[in-house]
């Protein structure tokens, strides 16, 4: 026969049947709470694996933009890398520097102290220090303590010192600047405390080193370019001045000839008529026949030192150069044009200074200027259909003891977008005209030291006005 539990047994057996289940409940917990602790580990950490991607990925972007808007200065990119890598990397300040040969130079900086600056200007490279072992195995180099070091401890390397004495820096990360396998400078990052920098932080500072790298490169690309460009424009520029200056050339010896051999030559052809007529008179008039001659002889010279003139104004420019009195020039000019200027009912005045100082120069030269200046006043004036047609000379000494020979005219003046330009060659008012007699009246001006000017005149009209120095300034 079976015996039966007592009733506090049972009551016993109840308790831990009950009491099973609960056990099981909490382990379970236990393990579900665990489990969800690791999750929000996890997730914590992918948030802030997140959070530094995005953070790179805008540094980058920002590095980028400031690289693509402004490729011939790497200044503001190179700050914005250390700005970024300092800022990401948790590091205190940081360096970048030009390799040249064994000496890298600083070229940017971030948070650096200035002393610092200074002494870091030109860093010598050494095998046996951190940036002596980058550029020999073209990696990155880390020291964990800069204090630990031998160079710092035992030989007091400045070079070492200097980052811990001046900048406090305990840990530093260096890495280069490769352009096809070559360093050609480095990316450094310090701390003030013993941390060293993770792998990925190694790997994000290289990243911006080959930015900087392609960068350098772009620019240097760039800069050669914009050089032969500048090679080529000034290659073109002075390919335009030869051939400006041989067409003036062409321009004012057809100029000189033109006017001044023309007369020459009429009173030659004037003069042998005339003789003929007085060698055939009944009896020949032997005497006026000579005096005829005698002119031609002397028309004759007259051309041949038109010739003279012109191989002076293109030869050198102090071959031929006398004491020169500008009053006497201009008026005598103003008086060989007299016919012409009767032709075109223009009255002349003349208010010339006496006393000026005498100018050094080539009268054959600064004759050309005048009858230039002349033939655009008296071409100038032709279009006025009434009022009076007035060219005025007038000389004055300046206060520095400069010369000023001025013909100003009445005409319409000359169009004020014009004046600036007036002077190039190949600009001209003229219809019919070169744009070359104003070019070479300033080229024969300024080869007498001298400047040639335009204003307007009042109530219209232009005054040119030549500025030339006395002969003692000339001279010194």
């Amino acid at each position: 026969m079976r015996r039966r539990p007592k009733g506090g047994e049972k009551s016993k057996t109840r308790r831990r049947k009950a009491a099973a289940p609960r056990r099981r409940n909490g382990a379970a917990a236990r393990r579900h709470g665990s489990a969800s602790a690791r999750q929000k580990a996890e997730i914590a950490r992918l948030s802030r694996e997140l959070d530094e991607a995005s953070q790179q990925q805008a540094a980058t972007a920002e590095i980028l933009q400031i690289i693509s808007g402004s490729p011939g200065d790497l200044q503001p990119a190179f700050g914005k890398m250390l700005a970024h890598a300092a800022r990401i990397c948790d590091a205190k300040y940081g360096n970048v520097f030009r390799l040249d040969g064994d000496t890298l130079h600083l070229v940017a900086s971030h948070n650096t102290p200035a002393a610092l600056i200074e002494a870091r200007r030109q860093v010598r490279l050494n095998p046996k220090l951190p940036f002596g072992r980058m550029v020999a195995t073209k990696a990155a180099v880390q020291v964990a303590d800069i204090m630990a070091e031998e160079a710092y401890t035992v030989q007091r390397d400045p070079r070492l010192v200097a980052p811990v004495e001046i900048g406090g820096a305990r840990t530093v990360l260096v890495v280069p600047l490769l352009k096809e396998g070559e360093v050609i400078g480095a990316f450094s990052l310090y701390r003030q405390e013993v941390r060293t920098f993770s792998d990925k932080q190694i790997e994000l500072l290289s990243s911006f080193a080959a930015q900087a790298a392609i960068a350098v490169e772009n620019t240097r690309l760039l800069n050669e370019l914009r050089q032969r460009t500048d090679e080529l424009g000034r290659s073109i520029a002075e390919l335009q001045r030869e051939r400006n200056n041989k067409l003036m050339n062409m321009e004012a010896m057809a100029a000189s000839i033109g006017h001044e051999v023309r007369q020459p030559l009429a009173g030659i052809a004037s003069n042998g008529g005339a003789a003929l007529r007085f060698l055939g008179h009944a009896p020949p008039n032997l005497a006026e026949a000579r005096a005829a001659l005698e002119r031609m002889v002397s028309d004759a010279h007259r051309a041949s030192q038109v010739f003279d003139n012109i191989r002076a104004l293109f030869g050198k420019a102090n071959q031929a150069h006398a004491r020169i009195d500008v009053n006497e020039l201009a008026l005598a000019v103003l008086h060989a044009l007299g016919e012409e200027l009767r032709a075109h009912d223009i009255t002349t005045r003349a208010d010339l200074k006496a006393g000026l100082p005498l100018v050094m120069g080539h009268s054959g030269q600064l004759q050309q200027v005048f009858i230039n200046l002349f033939r655009n006043a008296i071409d100038a004036m032709a279009a006025l259909k009434d009022g009076r047609r007035l060219l005025q000379l007038r000389s004055a000494r300046d206060g520095d003891g400069t010369i000023v020979v001025a013909v100003e005219d009445c005409g319409p003046g000359i169009d004020p977008g014009r004046l600036p330009n007036i002077f190039d060659a190949f600009m001209t008012t003229k219809p019919d005209g070169m744009g070359l007699g104003l070019a070479i009246c300033r080229m024969i001006v300024e080869r007498h030291h001298g400047k040639l000017l335009v204003a307007p005149a009042q109530p219209r009209g232009s005054i040119f006005s030549v500025i030339l120095p006395g002969a003692l300034a000339a001279a010194s």
